[in-house]
């Protein structure tokens, strides 16, 4: 059965750059301590710029000694909920503060290798660290301990597969902020999916039906696709996300995790624009 919907697409992201050599980043990332991950000069690189870390701002952001401010690439550490209860705004609390805790371990007070991939609007650079010294790619060691959540955009593509390899880890052994209830995976069926509403949040479910109109394709995960979850797709990216493995056509019946930014068009969305935000959970 086809539904049609009328909602508008959602976007984010940022153009793509950057070379395609992702198998020598390919890593399995089976435990918390020691976390070996590989990195190569288009991600983090001991040839990257060297500088010294003065101090961390947040869990992905730090100050150089020489003033500059540095926001991790493709990565983001939780940001506490504008409303919640005490348990919700206890546990963002403690999410942030174990990130900052983590980051800061590695970087504070040392020289480490800086590979920058541009500015964000805040005129922060955007790049990798590198640790020299212990041969570590920093952002791919915290998103494995669970400190950091990846971001997939157009942008920072060309890490993304190494950084959701080290993710399925931790969200498998749920490490960090996958342990708690505000951060974790939310099942699409989650009444309080609305709560989400203008946030980053990792959904999974079942698609149920398929629907196009106005240019995209709708995968609908409840019965009523003006009230349930959906993930909206433009028509104009399928192709691209069949040759990198996903077939939206084909995907009624299969279990679906998706990442993005929730939004309210007469229930919650999630607009996808890249191949990395959304995969086949095979159980």
């Amino acid at each position: 059965m086809i539904d049609d919907g009328a909602e508008e697409r959602e976007t984010r992201g940022g153009p793509h750059r950057g070379g395609r050599r992702l198998a020598a980043l390919l890593v399995a990332v089976a435990s918390i301590a020691p976390i070996e991950v590989a990195a190569e000069p288009t991600c983090a690189s001991p040839e990257g710029e060297p500088v010294w870390a003065e101090r961390v701002v947040r869990g992905d952001e730090i100050v150089l000694t020489d003033g500059r401010r540095v926001r991790l690439a493709g990565v983001e550490a939780p940001r506490a909920p504008l409303v919640g209860g005490d348990r919700a705004l206890g546990e963002a609390a403690e999410v942030d503060a174990a990130a900052r805790a983590a980051l800061a371990d590695r970087v504070e007070g040392r020289e480490i290798a800086l590979t920058e991939t541009g500015t964000d609007r805040h005129g922060r650079l955007l790049g990798h660290l590198y640790d020299t010294e212990r041969g570590q790619w920093i952002e791919a060691e915290l998103v494995a301990a669970g400190h950091l959540r990846v971001m997939p955009s157009r942008a920072v593509r060309d890490c993304a597969a190494v950084l959701l390899a080290a993710e399925r880890a931790a969200i498998t052994a749920r490490r960090g902020l996958w342990a708690t209830a505000s951060f974790a995976v939310m099942p699409a069926e989650a009444g309080d999916l609305l709560s989400r509403v203008g946030r980053w949040a990792v959904v999974e479910g079942r698609v149920r039906s398929i629907g196009r109109s106005g240019g995209h394709i709708w995968l609908n995960f409840g019965e009523d696709f003006r009230r349930d979850f959906a993930v909206v797709m433009d028509d104009k990216d399928l192709e691209g996300f069949r040759a990198a493995g996903f077939d939206a056509i084909a995907a009624r019946g299969w279990t679906v995790r998706v990442r993005g930014v929730v939004t309210h068009r007469g229930g919650p969305r999630i607009a996808v624009e890249v191949p990395e935000a959304i995969e086949r959970v095979r159980r």
